[in-house]
Parts: C-alpha cells; structure tokens; sequence
C-alpha cells in the first residue's frame, strides 16, 4: 500500500521575517491613509449645511436652529419656547429630530433645547472626544452659553 505524501510548506526564518515584515509594512500604511482620509472628511464634515438661526414651525410652535462653538467644535441645537430650560439629549445614532413630536408640547411651559451631540446630525464630526466626560462638557459650555443657571435634562 502506498502512503499519501503529506502537503507542507517549509520556510527559513528570514523568509518568514520577510513576510511578517511586508504585512506589517502593509498594515501600517494603509491605516495610515485611512486617518489621513478620515480627517478630510471629518473636516470637510464641519460647515453647517443650513442658514444660521433658520426658523421652522411644528404643531403650530416656532422653532429656530442654532450653531454654537463649544469645546473646540460646532454644536447643532434647536431651540424653542418659553420657561424654564429643558435640554432634550438623543440616543444614538439620532439627532434631535428624535424629539420633534413631544417638543411642541414641552415649549408650551418651557424652553426647550434639542442639540445634535458631537458627530451626529449637522454638529461637528471630531476623530476623538466620543467619552461621556466630553460629551457632557459640550452640553455644560452650551447651556453656559445660554446663561442657564440650571436646567432639566431628559
């Protein structure tokens, strides 16, 4: 009976240095162009697709977009009402349009201050800054902006 010869490869060590070498080259380089071309994009990202302070009505309440500079980057908000403020954050991957229907009812008694958090909806899209600290420092410099002592927040 004959014995089936076994498929293998047999490398030298510098010749798998070499290959490990070459991937590596390769994996570096193109995540190198990857965050070049991201950064192109997050910049190109960060001109407001709208006219400031363009006004809209819903169920009869008039509303207003907004852009404010806050921690280093362009923050989106939509505001109306009167009364004391109330700042409406989305979840994610919404924007503050996730609120347009209960926002009429909330302007009747309050201000109401719907934002686009950082890199969602028409704020800027930043490479970095995504951690609950930042996010929240956003949303602090916004309402300091706005010369709220204090604030509900939903």
């Amino acid at each position: 009976m004959k014995e089936k010869d076994n498929f293998s490869f047999h490398f030298s060590s510098k010749t798998l240095i070499f290959f490990i070498f070459i991937f590596t080259t390769f994996v570096v380089v193109s995540s190198l162009s990857l965050n070049i071309n991201h950064a192109a994009i997050a910049q190109e990202q960060q001109q407001p697709p709208f006219k400031e302070d363009l006004s809209f009505d819903i169920d009869n309440v008039t509303f207003s977009h907004h852009m404010a500079s806050v921690n280093g980057i362009q923050l989106h908000y939509v505001m109306g009402g009167q009364g004391d403020p109330i700042v409406l954050l989305h979840g994610w991957p919404e924007t503050w349009y996730e609120w347009r229907h209960i926002m009429p009812s909330l302007a009747k008694n309050y201000t109401v201050i719907a934002p686009d958090l950082r890199g969602l909806g028409d704020s800027s899209k930043p490479l970095t800054g995504y951690d609950g600290k930042t996010v929240a420092e956003d949303i602090h410099q916004l309402v300091t902006q706005l010369e709220f002592k204090t604030i509900f927040l939903v």
